[in-house]
Order: C-alpha cells, then structure tokens, then sequence
C-alpha cells in the first residue's frame, strides 16, 4: 500500500512509514522484478540505476553535488562493465556474473530473445523491509525452429551446467550433441526503502542482488534434424 502524499509530508509519518504502511505485496515487488528485467533488456541504464538498492541507498547519503555525480559514474561504468561480460563469455566459453544480475539476464535473455521469467515464490523478513522473489527463467530454446536456421553464421546460447556458453555454427554443427540451458531458478533480493521514490521506480522495493540459485539449472537437447 502506497501512503498519500500529505501523510508523507509528516515528519513524523516518516519516521514511522513502515510501521504505518500495510504488509509488503506480492505483486508489488514482482512488479520490480519485471520492471528491472525490462531495463535491463532495453539497456536503460539510467532505470537500472533507480531500480538499484546499493546505488539509492549510497545516493542518500551523498552530501554534496560532485559526490552524486561521482556516484552515478562508478556505478554507470560497473553497469556498463556487467553488459560486457556477456561478450566476453561469447569469446570464453564460461560466464562470469555481477552483483546486480545484468550479465545474468542479458546472457539468459529475459525481456526479449523469447525468454521468459516465472514467478514461483515471495517471503519477506519480520520487518517488512526485506523480501526475496525466486523466479524460474525459461530460455525457450525449445520454441526455436531449428530445422529452418539458415546455415553459415554463430548462435550463443547459454549451455549447461549453468555458467558454460555454446558457441553454436548453424548447418553445420551437430545438434544432437548440445546441451543447453532449459531453466535455472534466480534468487532475487529486495530491499524497502522510503520515500521519495525516482521516477523510473516502479514501488518502494528496489533491487540489491540477483544470483542463480545452484543446482536449479536443467538441461535441453534440440532433436536431431533428418538431412
């Protein structure tokens, strides 16, 4: 539940907003998780930044102009580097993640690419201020037409176990010896923070971590194609 902004002008309401506001909602933090997916997918930065706990929180507690601008650089650059490491595993072979999950999302393609990301549970600490969101992510590889793809040319998929990256030559390769990623369980950690609330912030609940949870990870094969 959202207080009404005259209630938030109370200084004294402030001070007591959690004790205030009614239990955390379900949907309201899986709107985040959505939300945060979303700008991720588009490469928003500037919306990653104000879905991102670890940078509000630090933002807060800057005291002057050049320490916010400061700020917003090493966290715009760590972003910047996240989206990288996707393009590096694509060389590697393996997938190396950061503490925001941008890496994790861009290589499983969630938002777009046909992935897809399913809620499975929420639970929150005592306090309210806290909430973990586990979602399943499906990389759809199934939903590929594999038989149409055009010969010559590389696809990157996420392989598996979890972390490994096929380098794929279409025509070419035997598909019968992939081993993809079909689904792996993310682990998202929320934290409540009070007002004011950036533009870009779709509710009070902010994004502090996204990680894959281990042993979560299953495994597809494309079926062999007849010449």
């Amino acid at each position: 539940m959202t207080l009404r902004p005259a209630v938030l002008a109370s200084a004294t309401a402030a001070a007591g907003w959690l004790a205030l506001s009614c239990g955390p909602s379900h949907n309201t933090v899986q709107v985040t998780v959505e939300a945060y997916i979303s700008a991720v997918s588009l490469g928003d930065v500037a919306r990653i930044l104000e879905m991102s706990a670890p940078y509000q929180v630090e933002l807060r507690e800057a005291d002057t102009p050049e320490e916010k601008t400061a700020l917003e650089k090493r966290y715009r650059t760590d972003i910047e580097r996240a989206y990288i490491l996707w393009e590096q595993a694509r060389s590697t072979g393996t997938l190396q993640l950061d503490p925001l999950g941008v890496a994790l999302i861009r290589s499983i393609g969630l938002g777009k690419e046909g992935a897809a990301a399913m809620p499975i549970g929420v639970s929150f600490d005592r306090e309210g201020r806290r909430g973990t969101v586990r979602t399943r992510a499906l990389t759809n590889y199934d939903r590929i037409t594999w038989d149409a793809l055009p010969s010559g040319g590389r696809m990157y998929l996420m392989g598996h176990p979890f972390g490994s990256v096929v380098n794929f030559a279409p025509g070419y390769d035997d598909l019968s010896r992939l081993r993809l990623l079909a689904t792996v369980d993310l682990e998202w950690t929320l934290e409540r923070l009070p007002p004011p609330r950036p533009a870009g912030a779709p509710s009070d609940w902010y994004v502090q971590a996204v990680q894959p949870l281990p042993g979560t990870d299953t495994a597809w094969t494309p079926p062999a194609i007849s010449p």
